[in-house]
């Protein structure tokens, strides 16, 4: 289950989520284990969990607020609510088969608790019309209808830090989203497989191939190395012979949009 604030405490209803309610009672949930000592990688998470959040489709009715469709994921780049994520996602909901009556982002009020059956989040409401999107190289810069410094949820709050350079081939990355109506976070481990030119493409641009396949959902997560400086964003996972396969723009790509941004 999940309460759901704004202004005022509401009630949330993610609709076609039945594994959230059938979530383990307290004595059969499991701790993790609160050593990073040997894995740089699991302090690099915790860090990205501050990040990231759901890009949501929501209906609000007074104090009932419903879920209707969970779109993709984003990671803020700015403490006031500047964040990014996939166009095709922002393009998804300004054209998609349902409707979506308000675009938002869901955070937790204080950290994620994904071994509780109850969790307490804050909704932020976003206008897709003025989200940037390159569709070329699939971004979408956008910002919150409000303010981010003002609420409680701004200590858990921790936007990215973005390497420039290109990682060779072989090295370990990770990325952090919202895959599959997930209430949480969740993370895959990979490896950069090759950095390229989309040679066949019209407009030819940078990507970076991935050795792990994005479940649907994954789109706009950061993907970032063991230290958490983020190098990427995945767009796509790989599709018919590309299968388990993911596609990413390096941070190269981002730099150049968000410099564009900057100049308007």
């Amino acid at each position: 289950m999940l309460r759901l604030e704004a202004n005022q405490a509401v009630n949330l209803t993610i609709l076609g989520i039945a594994t959230f309610v059938n979530a383990p009672s307290p004595a059969l949930a499991q701790s993790p284990l609160t050593s990073v000592a040997m894995d740089p990688f699991i302090r690099a998470v915790e860090t990205i969990k501050r990040s990231v959040s759901p890009v949501d489709c929501m209906a609000v009715h007074g104090a009932e607020a419903k879920i209707l469709q969970r779109a993709g994921s984003a990671f803020f780049i700015s403490k006031s609510g500047d964040f990014m994520t996939a166009a095709h996602v922002i393009r998804g909901m300004r054209k998609g088969d349902k409707p979506c009556p308000t675009s938002a982002l869901t955070l937790p009020v204080d950290s994620w608790h994904p071994e509780s059956r109850d969790e307490t989040f804050a909704w932020f409401p976003f206008d897709t019309s003025e989200c940037r999107i390159d569709d070329d190289s699939d971004l979408a810069v956008c910002r919150l209808n409000q303010d981010l410094l003002g609420p409680k949820l701004t200590s858990m709050l921790s936007p990215v830090t973005f390497e420039w350079n290109v990682p060779p081939d072989g090295t370990q990355v990770a990325f952090t989203g919202f895959p599959m109506y997930a209430r949480d976070p969740m993370t895959v481990r990979s490896a950069v497989s090759a950095y390229r030119i989309q040679w066949q493409s019209e407009k030819p641009g940078p990507e970076l191939l991935l050795d792990r396949p994005a479940w649907p959902g994954y789109s706009g997560s950061p993907v970032y190395l063991s230290d958490g400086t983020v190098i990427a964003i995945l767009v796509a996972g790989g599709k018919d012979d590309a299968t388990g396969i993911t596609l990413a723009r390096p941070a190269s790509l981002i730099r150049k949009f968000l410099s564009e941004e900057q100049k308007k």
